[in-house]
């Protein structure tokens, strides 16, 4: 992948994420960083009305 190369996320599973929408990516733009083996997107914010929130970082 090139940097013309444009991406769109497929599904977003963090619940809690401010810019999840029906599992749907509403950021402008997002940074992704790997966590081990596996990527973290680290544009990830909390929802200012979730309970329960998860780290910065994850997945869930």
């Amino acid at each position: 992948m090139t940097n013309d190369t444009t991406s769109i996320v497929g599904t977003c599973t963090a619940e809690h994420c401010r810019y999840n929408e029906a599992q749907r990516c509403t950021a402008g733009q997002i940074e992704v960083s790997m966590d081990g083996a596996h990527a973290a997107c680290a544009t990830f914010t909390p929802r200012t009305d979730a309970t329960d929130q998860p780290q910065p970082g994850t997945n869930a």
